[in-house]
Formats: structure tokens, C-alpha cells, sequence
């Protein structure tokens, strides 16, 4: 099933737009026709390889973000399959990306950092009181508009008691944000969240990553292996220190 521009999804879900490509799928900004509200739609391409295990993970996704319900986190209003493939309708956040923030500012003013910085910790911290660590926490996730942030993406989270997806010893996440024990193919604990957000901080106040390398096995196992290298001496003292 080809998914294409004016579609109905469910009787419903407008297809306006295609945002994005992804890993496992689709996204479209849509429109949801009974409420008259702008909505996302992640679909999975029903062309791909491994199917069926894409689909679980998008099932897992779902399962995931269900009960997330905090202004902190992009909501899941609707999880359905047809035909094989399956859609996850979501808030529609149109502001830009903290990644897209970093690109046009290069630094950031800690004054306009933090409180995103903050902002994204209440978030994940209602994520891992339910159990559900988001294991990608990066820059593209973090949606950023004049007065709210919210988290997008759970598409790799994992959830206390969820069955074996990935297996064992692969490592999930991004190179450049991923945690020293999910680079080595561990368990992520909200710990690992925490350490990705601190990334995140690093980049906003420094102007680039911690870590760079040739490809992003040298880059995971940087984050292994090196100490982080001290910010500038232009960073408050306190902040620098946290």
C-alpha cells in the first residue's frame, strides 16, 4: 500500500504532507477530519525488509507511549493496523528541533538553554516513573517553541517487563548522544537518558559534541573509553562543574 498525498487513513487521518522518511517508516503531517485538528502519522512502509519485526517494534512504541501523558511529551492519540502496515497518529508539534536550534545558533545563551534543559528532564522523568527509558535522546527528538518543549521519538524506548526486541548485545541509539553501556550493547536505565540529555547540554553551551570520530563505531566507543574534554572557561564555573 502506497501512501500518498490526500489518502484517508481510518476513515479519518487526512495525509496532507510527508515530513519524513525514517528508519522504520513514514511521517505525515495530517488532519484529523472528526476533531478538526492537525495531527502526525507515522506509518510503516510496507515495502521493506523484516517486516513483521519493524512492525512489533512500532507496536512496541505505541505500547510505550500510551500513557505518557505530560506536557513534556509529544501525546499518542491512536495506534491501528490495515493491511499490514501500521500507523501511529500523534500530536503535531510545529516548532523546530533544539537540532535545528544548534545549526542556527552554533552556542546557546545557558539562560535559553536551561530551561529547555529542564523542560526535557521533567519529560523523561515521568517516562522512567513509568517505566519506559527512551534510549535516543538527542537534539532531533527535543521540539522546542516559545514556551513549551516537548519529547518526540520513542520509537527505540524500551519498558520495564516488555518482551526481547532487539537482540542481545545490539547497540540502540545515536552514535554521537549514545551512553557508554548502550554503546557496549547493555541494558539501558534512565541513567542512560540522563547521560544522553548531558550530551545535549555539552553541545548547546560548547558548540559541537563531546566526541567525533571517522564512523559512529569510533565515536560510540569514544564515549567508552575518553574522558569528556573541559568546556570553556567562558562557561559559568557552577554550570561547567554540574
Amino acid at each position: 500500500m502506497k501512501l500518498i498525498e490526500g489518502q484517508l487513513i481510518h476513515r479519518r487521518y487526512r495525509l496532507d504532507a510527508r515530513l519524513a522518511p525514517g528508519g522504520m517508516g513514514e511521517v505525515w503531517k495530517g488532519y484529523d477530519i472528526q476533531l478538526g485538528r492537525e495531527v502526525a502519522i507515522k506509518a510503516l512502509r510496507s515495502d521493506m525488509t523484516n517486516a513483521e519485526a519493524k512492525l512489533r517494534r512500532l507496536r512496541a512504541e505505541a505500547h510505550n507511549s500510551a500513557n505518557l501523558a505530560h506536557p513534556n511529551i509529544a501525546a499518542l492519540f491512536e495506534y491501528y493496523e490495515h493491511d499490514g502496515i501500521g500507523f501511529l497518529i500523534m500530536e503535531y508539534v510545529p516548532s523546530k528541533s533544539l537540532a535545528d536550534l544548534f545549526r542556527e545558533k552554533g552556542t546557546m545563551d545557558p539562560i535559553e538553554l536551561l530551561p529547555i534543559l529542564i523542560q526535557t528532564a521533567r519529560g523523561l522523568f515521568i517516562a522512567h516513573s513509568h517505566g519506559v527509558i527512551h534510549r535516543d535522546v538527542k537534539p532531533a527528538n527535543i521540539m522546542v517553541s516559545d514556551s513549551e518543549v516537548k519529547i518526540t521519538d520513542f520509537g527505540v524506548s524500551y519498558s520495564t517487563g516488555q518482551g526481547q526486541i532487539t537482540q542481545d548485545g545490539m547497540v540502540v541509539g545515536t552514535a554521537q548522544y549514545i551512553s557508554p553501556e548502550q554503546a557496549q550493547g547493555q541494558q539501558a536505565t534512565p541513567q542512560s537518558d540522563i547521560y544522553s540529555l548531558g550530551v545535549v547540554a555539552y553541545e548547546g553551551l560548547a558548540g559541537h559534541r563531546p566526541f567525533t570520530g571517522a564512523t559512529p563505531v569510533d565515536i560510540a566507543a569514544a564515549h567508552v573509553n575518553n574522558t569528556v574534554p573541559p568546556l570553556s572557561d567562558s562557561v559559568d564555573m557552577q554550570l561547567r562543574e554540574f
